[in-house]
């Protein structure tokens, strides 16, 4: 999923008990019609059906949207994520700042009125209003640059150019204008109710924390998906859920679960477990606002010396998963930099660099002392108090530590909290260190704000690091406005070896994604990098059919 900024949404915490027979309209319907269910925590569910910052940062907002709305274009299924035109039928542009996008002409939305160039000019200037959340740099354009030139043809021209191989406007709804002009003042103003789209799916029902229930669009110009309907049916409980599962009440899961209760699962002989590749990489943040010892890179270094990935990942995520040397791309991807400086598990090293650096323990208590600012090397490792995983992987990192003469404390905070500590209050030094999880995926362009320099006197913005490096700057703006790809690598790859070189972010480790499935009336199941059902793959939902 994208990155997260502070937006938090409240969880019921009873399981909610939703009668098969409101999801199929009583028993004879509920056999004539093939109802593909899905299920989720109520922790990751929308609240409203508002185009709010939950459409593009909780499991289901990310996964419902795609099928009620249809986009001009989508990344294909893996592994090569090719570029699928949606509501666009192709598109150019001539320096990577002005585009032009051509649409079909066939496609409608859910009430009958067709789409066209001034719905996706519309949704171009209003949907970043909307919620800060979907102003990203594939949309958000220079004033009065958007442009319908025919019914069918839209340009506009972006504030921070992008080329190569993805378009601008990935993972974008585009919303109807005769539906939304009325409320540009104010967007959520609307409750969305119903929610009319153009995507392969039509909205039928919405009960918060209960149930999403949609149709097919017998009408979708791509064709009609195979599942007559598609329930998310929400839990107050991932035992419910789970049990939900065992007795076929749903189908599938929207989030990888755990590798204990995916391996218990699927002792059920009408159960299977996907593995894949995730989309999320984790890395340890460095504060670097603050006055520490990790403003030294070398400190940095010893750090990730000192800490046994591996262990780790057997023993918090069950061996599921690898060590990544870097988070803004992955191995298999042909950006991929074979070649970046390593930092494997090595305690010897880690002290040797400790002691080369003059961080010598001149008081005998075990922790190395700072030969600048005085005291010992002991830093706070900040973590939610609901994160399971990332208590495990902190603890035992802060074991760990001591080894090389450093000491690391746990620091555990509510999730607002966390979030607040790490995306607003950085210069306010409310963090010193953090797991931050990035997971650019195959589109990532929009993975390069963490990495952008910020000054004592700008906004933060995403850098949770506080990193600065004109030279990353450059390289960054240089390698989105290329088109060729050969020169595009060859940037990207650049940028990961400074990235790794400097460590503002430590890589850790990159969990695989277990997502169990019931096989015994299902299939059409696609397994994408990040889980069968993520914001980068609707497939499963769109392929999904009863056998």
């Amino acid at each position: 999923m994208r990155k997260r900024k502070m937006v938090i949404f409240t969880a019921a915490v009873l399981l909610l008990v939703i009668p098969a027979i409101c999801f199929a309209g009583g028993a004879k319907q509920k056999q004539e019609k093939a109802v593909f269910a899905v299920g989720l925590n109520v922790g990751q569910a929308v609240e409203t059906m508002k185009p709010d910052g939950a459409w593009d940062y909780t499991a289901m907002g990310t996964t419902l949207f795609p099928l009620l709305y249809d986009q001009l274009w989508i990344l294909g299924p893996a592994p090569d994520y090719k570029v699928i035109p949606r509501l666009a039928t192709s598109w150019e542009t001539e320096d990577g700042y002005t585009w032009t996008f051509h649409l079909r002409e066939d496609s409608k939305f859910h009430d009958g009125k067709p789409v066209t160039a001034e719905d996706v000019a519309f949704t171009i200037e209003y949907l970043p209003q909307a919620d800060e959340n979907w102003a990203y740099a594939d949309i958000v354009s220079v004033p009065d640059s958007i442009k319908v030139i025919d019914k069918y043809t839209v340009q506009f021209t972006l504030e921070v150019g992008m080329n190569g191989m993805y378009p601008p406007m990935g993972f974008k709804p585009i919303l109807p204008k005769h539906i939304w002009e009325q409320f540009t003042d104010d967007m959520m103003a609307y409750d969305n109710i119903p929610a009319i789209g153009s995507g392969p799916f039509k909205f039928k029902d919405f009960k918060a924390e209960q149930y999403l229930w949609m149709e097919a669009n017998d009408d979708y110009y791509a064709g009609r998906p195979a599942a007559d309907e598609v329930i998310f049916r929400m839990y107050g409980s991932n035992d419910a859920m789970y049990m939900a599962l065992r007795k076929g009440e749903i189908q599938m899961t929207i989030r990888s679960l755990p590798a204990l209760v995916s391996e218990d699962l699927a002792k059920d002989p009408n159960i299977d477990i996907i593995q894949t590749r995730g989309e999320d990489s984790w890395t340890l943040g460095f504060n670097l606002h603050n006055d520490l010892a990790i403003q030294d890179v070398r400190v940095r270094r010893a750090i990730l010396h000192g800490i046994d990935r591996q262990r780790i990942l057997d023993m918090v995520y069950g061996g599921y998963g690898e060590i990544v040397d870097t988070t803004v791309t992955y191995p298999e991807m042909p950006e991929y930099n074979k070649n970046l400086p390593q930092y494997p598990f090595d305690p010897a090293q880690a002290r040797k660099i400790l002691d080369d650096a003059g961080y010598i323990d001149t008081d005998g208590d075990g922790i190395r002392n700072d030969p600048k600012r005085g005291g010992n090397l002991v830093f706070e490792l900040l973590v939610p108090s609901d994160w399971p995983e990332e208590l495990k992987a902190g603890t035992i990192i802060s074991e760990g530590m001591p080894d090389i003469g450093i000491q690391i404390d746990l620091k555990t905070v509510d999730e607002n909290t966390f979030y607040s500590f790490t995306e607003e209050g950085i210069s306010e030094d409310k963090y010193q260190l953090a797991f931050i999880n990035q997971g650019p995926s195959p589109y990532g362009d929009w993975i390069w704000e963490n990495f952008r320099s910020v000054g004592l006197e700008e906004e933060e913005g995403w850098n949770q690091a506080y990193y600065s490096n004109p030279r990353i700057d450059g390289l960054i703006d240089e390698m989105l406005v290329e088109g060729n790809l050969d020169k595009k690598y060859a940037l990207h790859r650049e940028i990961q070896e400074i990235l790794a070189t400097d460590i503002p972010y430590a890589p850790l480790w990159r969990p695989d994604v277990l997502c169990p499935v019931r096989i015994d009336k299902w299939e059409g199941y696609t397994p994408a990098m990040g889980g069968i059902c993520s914001w980068i793959n609707p497939w499963s939902m769109i392929n999904a059919r009863p056998k």
